[in-house]
C-alpha cells in the first residue's frame, strides 16, 4: 500500500510571524461586556429590595391614613409609618420620602406615594456611584360604612 504525504502548509516568509487578536479581543470582552454585566447583576438584589420596601411603605401608610379619625392624625401616623421604614432598612435620611392625597369621607380614597432613593450602582466594597429614584403608588377606599 502507497501512502502519500499531505502537503504541509505553506510557512510566513521569514521575519514575519502571523499574530492574532484574541489578547485584545480577551481585553475589550472583559472590559465592555462582563464587568459592566457583573456591574449589573450585583445591582439588581438592591434595587428589588428596595422596590418592595417602598411599595410596602405606601401600603401600611395610606391603611394608616384611612384608620385614623382625622386627616391630621393620619398624616402624622402616615409619617411614623414611613420614617420606621427608613430606620428598619438602614436608609440615610431623605432617601424615602412620602406625599399622601385624599380624602378621609365615607367612600372616597386616600392615596401614598412613596419615592425611594436608589443608587445606580453598587459596588462592594467600594461604594455607591448614582442614584435615580423609583416612585411606589397606593389606593386606599375609606370604607363606606365608616363610623366617625
Amino acid at each position: 500500500m502507497i501512502r502519500r504525504r499531505r502537503a504541509a502548509a505553506p510557512l510566513p516568509p521569514r521575519g514575519q510571524r502571523s499574530t492574532g487578536y484574541a489578547a485584545a479581543e480577551f481585553v475589550v470582552g472583559v472590559a465592555f461586556i462582563i464587568v459592566p454585566v457583573t456591574l449589573l447583576v450585583l445591582s439588581l438584589p438592591l434595587w428589588l429590595e428596595r422596590q418592595a420596601m417602598a411599595q410596602r411603605a405606601a401600603n401600611e401608610s395610606a391603611r394608616r391614613m384611612v384608620l385614623a379619625p382625622d386627616w391630621n392624625t393620619g398624616l402624622t401616623q402616615g409619617r411614623v409609618v414611613i420614617e420606621e421604614t427608613e430606620r428598619n432598612y438602614d436608609l440615610p435620611d431623605g432617601d424615602l420620602a412620602a406625599r399622601f392625597t385624599g380624602n378621609l369621607a365615607r367612600g372616597q380614597t386616600v392615596r401614598s406615594e412613596v419615592t425611594v432613593t436608589m443608587p445606580a450602582l453598587a459596588i462592594p466594597f467600594i461604594g455607591r456611584v448614582g442614584t435615580w429614584h423609583w416612585k411606589a403608588v397606593h389606593v386606599e377606599h375609606v370604607d363606606n360604612y365608616r363610623s366617625f
